[in-house]
């Protein structure tokens, strides 16, 4: 009797956080009680680059959701191929393979109700039998819970595969239409705000590239403010100046710090190739690592060297460079040490902006590329006065931190949509 309760016993579902309006319990259906599956267009390759557009894997994995203007490519079909392989409003998007089981399987969601798509080979369609909320479905397969559903069912070795039939055994929990709609309303509207802060630092971005050309060709100028009277400028600052790098600056190497020389808590902060390359900014006033080296067997910087990589992988990579504002940070052995009469941050801005490419054809080497500082010395550049550079860098510094203010933002709000992904769903 006891055993027959048991069995008869409702598993009730629910997510650790729901609108209060709501109640009733989820429901663990499968993909194949809301899908039906189909694979993609196999063609020949003259026939992709024209036509209609057609979505393959990146447009699942690189977009939020598909919309017809978001699909990379084309591909001439007949009316029979395309009445076969349409895409249309509401229709789930899964890749069909991948090499790491992690990403096989990934989903997404077409929601562009004016235009109809084909998809490829790479690509299996679900088309609804059942009514359900296209945004909520869509959130639901990025979630964790649903994307080990998945991934546990791939087949393979060497390359990871899903298959319809895979599809439509996965087992999801999914609630009734309402609810859908709330949850897939609020999650829009985070998504939303992500896509607006990541336009902005976009726009900044754009607009530090544009005015650090503008600054660094000397199509506008700084005014120097410090030389008036009564709220009229006096003068202009002088003309810059052409001079060598090996003029302006002196020239040395950091000294070796590897791999097992870093420690977590260790005492000196250091900065080698890998941090820089990583994490790079043109003003580091921080370090990612740190390393218990005695201070006598290291080279520590002064308050705004510039250093730039003395070997790296590629002559781009290499060709970066930034200023270190602390004093006192261990550099390794991979870099070239500038240290002089300017002010660094503008020289590192500088280089970044206007130098970057002729440093790039000086660097030698194929599989390890080295960069040396006799070839730095022979750089030209034009200066400005040291109370210019300090205009130019303080200006160049507030947009990169108005940048790295929205950057934390974006973080903030992936961090709070991981988090509302894991407790509005089951």
């Amino acid at each position: 009797m006891e055993a027959e309760t048991i069995k008869k016993k409702k598993v009730e579902l629910s997510p650790q956080t729901r609108f209060k309006e709501f109640q009733k319990p989820w429901l663990q259906l499968t993909l194949g009680d809301l899908l039906s599956f189909k694979n993609g267009l196999n063609l020949d390759k003259g026939r992709y680059g024209s036509g209609v557009k057609f979505i393959n894997v990146l447009d699942i994995i690189n977009n939020d959701f598909i919309t017809h203007d978001k699909i990379i490519g084309s591909v001439e079909v007949t009316k029979n191929e395309f009445e076969k392989n349409s895409v249309e409003y509401g229709d789930i998007l899964f890749q069909r393979s991948s090499e790491t089981r992690e990403e096989v399987g990934q989903a997404n969601v077409y929601i562009d109700k004016e235009n109809i798509a084909v998809f490829g080979g790479f690509v299996i369609k679900g088309k609804k039998i059942r009514d359900y909320n296209p945004k909520f479905l869509n959130y639901l397969l990025k979630t964790a819970a649903a994307r080990k559903e998945i991934t546990s069912k791939s087949g393979g070795s060497t390359r990871y595969n899903v298959g319809q039939d895979t599809l439509k055994k996965v087992i999801i929990t999914t609630t009734s239409l309402p609810e859908q709609q709330k949850i897939a309303a609020f999650l829009s509207a985070v998504d939303k705000k992500i896509q607006q802060l990541t336009r902005k630092k976009a726009l900044l971005e754009t607009y530090k590239k544009g005015v650090m050309q503008k600054l660094f060709s000397q199509e506008i100028r700084f005014k120097d403010y410090n030389s008036s009277k009564n709220g009229i400028l006096e003068r202009d600052f002088p003309e810059w100046e052409e001079k060598r790098l090996g003029d302006v600056a002196s020239f040395s190497k950091g000294k070796d710090i590897s791999k097992n020389d870093i420690l977590e808590d260790g005492l000196n902060p250091c900065i080698r190739y890998g941090e820089l390359y990583t994490h790079y900014s043109e003003a580091i006033d921080h370090t990612i690592s740190k390393t218990n080296l005695s201070k006598e067997n290291l080279v520590l910087s002064e308050a705004g060297d510039v250093i730039i990589p003395a070997s790296g992988e590629t002559q781009i990579d290499i060709a970066t460079a930034s200023c270190v504002i602390r004093e006192g940070v261990a550099l390794g052995g991979d870099l070239n040490i500038m240290r002089g009469d300017f002010n660094g941050i503008f020289l590192a801005y500088y280089i970044n902006s206007y130098l970057k490419n002729q440093i790039a054809r000086l660097s030698q080497g194929s599989s390890v590329i080295h960069l040396y500082s006799k070839q730095l010395m022979k750089l030209n550049l034009w200066l400005p006065t040291l109370e210019e550079q300090q205009k130019i860098a303080n200006f160049l510094s507030a947009i990169d931190k108005k940048s790295e203010a929205v950057s934390q933002q974006i973080d903030k709000m992936q961090s709070f949509k991981k988090g509302l992904l894991q407790q509005m769903f089951v």
